[in-house]
């Protein structure tokens, strides 16, 4: 009977799980793409993501709910203001991460009034302190604005002139939490877990009030929309709808150009779906699924910065399966610049030159600074590879381009491991049938065709 006992005596005592529910719906960012979790809730909880509807979303299983302030584009409309209030009256914990003092307001602020707190213009003054749960407890701050409260509040963190910055209030069995997003850090890749001491326990205990069934995990939530476009499958949720159309367009527009840039298309299997993010901040690519930022570059009013979006998203696909040592991201762009041209936009070229004079200012003849290096900066990896580029088809032709992708499509092998820089320009060398190592180290590049097994391949080997 002892061994029972004790089993059902852990069972009590273990403490609740958490089942968290990061919402990007409202407006994507990578920092809640899984970094806050990262950040905050690693050990503690079971993160996933809203990719859907707010108003649409399952919160059945799930006891803390991670909101954004958004964007004024994407307004928490009634169905997801309704959605977060009945999460709360069964007990459940919402953090919404916002500020006032922004035009037009965050759509967050909205969500907020409801319960009797105003999202304000004003700085906080500081020093910041913890009061409360959190008295004596160091608050670091990397900006942001204070809030003003009714009587139902309980402030966390107050300026030194006591105006709040953060703080709780129960509503039904749950809780609320409001706080100046620049509480909890502002690096994208959420390098800087500010707080982390005390912001972790105070959303872990909170969430514990709503029980969950932990052999029931809660699953992500993904954009409840498609439509077919040709191959192409969209992806939007009720929100996004209104930006679908505009960035298929785009699409289409793109797509023949890269055929041509490239001389190839896609690699097989990718470019199958494309999903519209709520957000102005780019965009990503997972091979099969490239995903775009709805109003990246103040589109549809300006077209141009879409244009080279979406051919640097759409371009990973075409690397693939071996994506490009070193300037993986840069060649990307450079996809972009080059359809921008074929379209005939000014801005395509503006973009080059403005990335190479900012890499000339590091490196004027753009052969002293190998950009492999550790420690290169950016600007250097990026206007320096725009610079090979544009001369490799100065050299050896419009089309230059379209030779290498269609060369490493046939000389590298499926199952291959890995692609080096010496192995890219290997396949360069072979595509323009010119032995191009010693240009490439005459630009600072360490690259060698004895460290790849295509040296055999280099003309005037």
């Amino acid at each position: 009977m002892l061994l029972p006992l004790l089993l059902a005596a852990l069972h009590t005592t273990a403490p609740a799980p958490v089942h968290s529910v990061s919402d990007i719906s409202q407006q994507f960012t990578f920092y809640m793409d899984g970094r806050f979790h990262r950040q905050y809730l690693q050990d503690d909880a079971r993160d996933v993501r809203n990719w859907g509807s707010l108003s649409r979303l399952d919160l059945s299983n799930a006891n803390l709910l991670l909101l954004t302030g958004g964007d004024a584009r994407i307004p928490y409309d009634r169905g997801a203001r309704d959605v977060i209030h009945r999460f709360l009256e069964s007990g459940g914990t919402v953090l919404m991460m916002a500020d006032g003092g922004s035009a037009p307001p965050q759509p967050g602020a909205a969500v907020v009034e409801r319960y009797g707190a105003v999202l304000l213009d004003d700085r906080p003054t500081p020093p910041l302190v913890g009061v409360d749960s959190l008295a004596d407890r160091p608050i670091e701050f990397r900006g942001g604005r204070v809030m003003q409260l009714d009587d139902g509040w309980t402030p966390l963190v107050v300026d030194a002139d006591r105006r709040p910055v953060l703080a709780r209030r129960t509503v039904g069995r749950g809780h609320l939490l409001v706080g100046s997003r620049g509480l909890f850090g502002h690096r994208p890749d959420a390098s800087d877990p500010i707080n982390a001491s005390w912001v972790r326990p105070l959303l872990v205990e909170a969430a514990r009030s709503k029980p969950v069934d932990p052999d029931r995990p809660h699953r992500r939530a993904w954009a409840e929309h498609t439509r077919e476009a040709g191959p192409l499958v969209i992806e939007f949720h009720d929100g996004t709808e209104q930006f679908a159309d505009g960035i298929v367009d785009v699409y289409h527009e793109v797509r023949p150009h890269m055929v041509a840039v490239t001389g190839v298309e896609p690699a097989p299997g990718m470019i199958k779906r494309l999903l519209v993010l709520p957000t102005g901040g780019g965009g990503f690519s997972s091979g099969a699924r490239i995903a775009i930022g709805a109003w990246w570059g103040n589109f549809p009013e300006r077209r141009y910065p879409m244009v080279e979006l979406v051919s640097h998203e759409a371009g990973h696909s075409w690397v693939l399966p071996y994506p490009e040592p070193l300037w993986n991201e840069p060649i990307a762009t450079y996809f972009g610049i080059l359809v921008g041209r074929r379209l005939g936009m000014p801005e395509a070229d503006r973009t080059f030159e403005r990335q190479v004079a900012k890499a000339r200012k590091l490196d004027p003849g753009l052969d002293a600074m190998d950009p492999q290096a550790e420690g290169t900066p950016r600007d250097l990896i990026w206007g320096k590879s725009y610079h090979v580029f544009e001369e490799l088809e100065r050299r050896h032709g419009p089309g230059a381009m379209a030779k290498y992708f269609r060369t490493k499509r046939g000389v590298l092998e499926p199952g291959r491991s890995g692609y080096t820089m010496d192995d890219c320009v290997a396949v360069w060398s072979i595509a323009v049938d010119e032995d191009l190592f010693p240009w490439f180290r005459s630009l600072a590049f360490d690259v060698d065709r004895e460290r790849t097994d295509l040296g055999s391949r280099v003309p005037g080997r």
